[in-house]
């Protein structure tokens, strides 16, 4: 009888191993990860078109589908 049970899961181990080891269930999407995301892309730095410097995209001048630093615009 033991031997039955070490055999089932030995088998069940190597099953969970042959599909990649990583059985997960679907996460629950919240707000506050929506909130970070828009918080990253605002954060994220780009270069003025004309002078090179680097600015946040959320501070950037946007014109004609560039984007611009204040001095620049």
């Amino acid at each position: 009888m033991f031997l039955k049970l070490v055999l089932i899961g030995i088998i069940l181990y190597l099953l969970y191993r042959a599909f990649g080891g990583s059985i997960s269930l679907p996460k629950k999407s919240n707000s506050t990860t929506t909130a970070n995301k828009k918080e990253i892309e605002e954060n994220t730095l780009v270069e003025c078109c004309k002078c090179g410097v680097y600015i946040t995209y959320k501070e950037a001048v946007k014109k004609g589908g560039k984007i611009y630093c204040s001095d620049c615009a």
